[in-house]
């Protein structure tokens, strides 16, 4: 009997570029300083805490011919009495596939869950569930790179969209609701298609029932959405406001009902058709794990896709 297709969604994010004079982030020349083919994957374990077992390792990647993105598969390493399995000695090998992880060694470490990822120097793909911060791959990059970054911190910010057939002069108002709390943003009477002015006036203890993140929040305070009002038509302006405060928030709200848009016909849109995402399907083998090299090209297209639509 033939296993039927995994369904599965993928989230989209902009790498946020840290270099004031490149045209890109260039976060791939520097992975391929850390992921030599001499590394082991033992170099590439991440301690979550120190008085805690528990880890985040990327197990596996594939460079793309000429380097032009990365595909790759994070774990999440428990200790063995936690319950699939990891022995010592795999973690002396080049990369670890699921397959060397389910038929380990039961007394040593073992895995608790993955997810794949895929990036180039632009975006980042991957199928992490829904319901988990973004953060959880920027965090362990960041680490990774620790080495070789310097001061450039790189940073994933949710890529967002109109609603299909939705534009911007029909936005009557957005709601971000979190911590209990609903905070509207709706276009004034004397600018009707920027919602931006309205984000940027609330205060901080507002926007901290939205925002848990302190470095979120102050990231929104430090977008100079002013100064860009003053170099730009209005026109122009109004769309890549939308695309800043939206992805700004949008990062920090996992839960996609928490993002309410409402036109001016009455419609309501949820977070599901505000953020980018797309699902696809994968087949599996007889033993019910999905053709990783299918998943890898199904990436690859959605960051071409990515990439033409930021190029249109």
């Amino acid at each position: 009997m033939t296993n039927q297709p995994a369904k599965i969604k993928l989230r989209a994010f902009k790498i946020e570029n840290p270099s004031l004079t490149e045209a890109h982030s260039g976060i791939l020349l520097l992975l391929k300083e850390v992921l030599t083919e001499n590394s082991i994957a033992s170099e590439r374990r991440m301690t979550l805490n120190e008085d805690d077992a528990d880890e985040d390792l990327l197990s596996n990647f594939v460079w793309h011919q000429n380097d032009t993105y990365l595909f790759s598969m994070m774990l999440r390493v428990i200790p063995a009495e936690n319950g699939g399995v990891i022995s010592e000695e795999l973690f002396n090998q080049h990369t670890i596939t699921i397959a060397d992880v389910i038929t380990g060694n039961p007394t040593q470490s073992q895995y608790k869950n993955h997810f794949y990822f895929a990036l180039n120097n632009n975006h980042l793909v991957t199928n992490l569930a829904g319901n988990i911060n973004i953060d959880r791959v920027q965090t362990y990059l960041n680490w990774l790179l620790n080495p070789v970054r310097g001061e450039r911190y790189f940073q994933l910010t949710e890529l967002t969209k109109l609603p299909d057939g939705v534009p911007l002069s029909q936005v009557s108002q957005i709601e971000f609701i979190g911590g209990g709390g609903v905070v509207s943003a709706s276009p004034t009477s004397r600018e009707p298609t920027t919602i931006s002015t309205n984000l940027f006036n609330l205060t901080d203890e507002v926007l901290s029932h939205i925002i848990s993140d302190a470095d979120s929040l102050q990231q929104i305070r430090n977008s100079q959405l002013i100064e860009a009002k003053l170099k730009r038509k209005p026109k122009d302006l109004a769309q890549e406001e939308f695309q800043r405060v939206m992805g700004a928030i949008a990062t920090n709200i996992t839960n996609d009902s928490g993002i309410i848009l409402r036109t001016k016909d009455g419609n309501k849109y949820t977070g599901e058709t505000v953020k980018v995402k797309k699902e696809v399907e994968v087949e599996r083998t007889t033993g019910n794990r999905i053709v990783e090299e299918q998943l890898k090209q199904k990436m690859e297209i959605f960051l071409s896709e990515l990439r033409a639509q930021e190029n249109a």
